[in-house]
């Protein structure tokens, strides 16, 4: 996605060729996007597990798999559809997802009030998040396949502020690519802007590499799950947000500041 910033204040030059908005310290503005699950919140796990649980109790089927590389579409409301439409043979209902959300939101509070522990950030990204929102010449937002409402809980429960953040989540599409194109929108509004320069998601599934690529966005990998396909694209990598400068310096390459 090779479209600019043009922030409010800037008049827009009225022919075929269109200047580039420029902040007010003088930079071309971009975007970063950020993941939630694997990425910020070390929750990849407990998350399968419990919509496994949480789409069960609403079926009456024993637990079953959640796991994201079973399905279509890699978000919330997207295993939600497609595991009730495997296991009843039709189209789920608007009072069933409703009622997965609350049976998920549920056994979240359960399982911070028994082991709170099990929610933590991603080793590193409190640091990181507090540096990103001083990253000169970038602004920042989240496009997460969890609903709103669960997003914010593992947020909160990891200990990670996002107050001033724009976020798209599964409660404004199924469609991960859409989920992403939702908040490159958001946060043109937000930041007052028509568009962005370059756009760069930090994510941690295989999903996210992919999606970033259909999208024209740049990527940067974190965690293990996308660690193995450096073999087959180029792209940065990190394990954890703990070497912050290293994470920083590579969103500067792929931002090309």
């Amino acid at each position: 996605m090779n479209s600019f910033c043009q922030e409010n204040n800037h008049e827009v030059e009225k022919s075929s060729t269109r200047s580039k908005a420029i902040s007010p310290k003088g930079n071309i503005l971009n975007l970063v996007l950020l993941d939630i699950d694997g990425t910020l919140t070390q929750s990849y796990e407990y998350d399968r597990e419990i919509f496994g649980i949480a789409i069960a109790e609403v079926l009456g089927v024993p637990p079953i798999d959640a796991d994201l590389n079973g399905y279509t579409d890699k978000t919330s409301l997207g295993v939600t559809m497609e595991a009730i439409q495997r296991l009843s043979g039709r189209s789920s209902e608007q009072s069933e997802i409703e009622q997965v959300k609350f049976n998920v939101l549920r056994r979240l509070n359960d399982m911070y009030r028994e082991s709170p522990r099990v929610f933590s950030e991603v080793p590193g990204a409190s640091l990181f998040l507090e540096r990103l929102r001083k990253f000169n010449g970038g602004r920042i937002a989240i496009a997460t396949g969890c609903w709103l409402r669960e997003a914010l809980f593992k947020l909160q429960a990891s200990g990670l502020n996002v107050d001033g953040i724009p976020m798209a989540t599964s409660d404004d599409s199924k469609n991960r690519l859409k989920i992403m194109e939702i908040a490159v929108g958001m946060a043109g509004n937000y930041y007052g802007c028509s568009s962005f320069d370059r756009v760069v998601y930090v994510g941690d599934g295989p999903w996210d590499l992919q999606t970033s690529r259909s999208l024209g966005y740049k990527f940067v990998g974190i965690g293990p799950r996308v660690e193995t396909l450096k073999d087959l694209e180029s792209f940065p990598w990190h394990q954890d947000f703990l070497d912050t400068e290293a994470v920083l310096a590579s969103l500067t390459s792929e931002l090309r500041l």
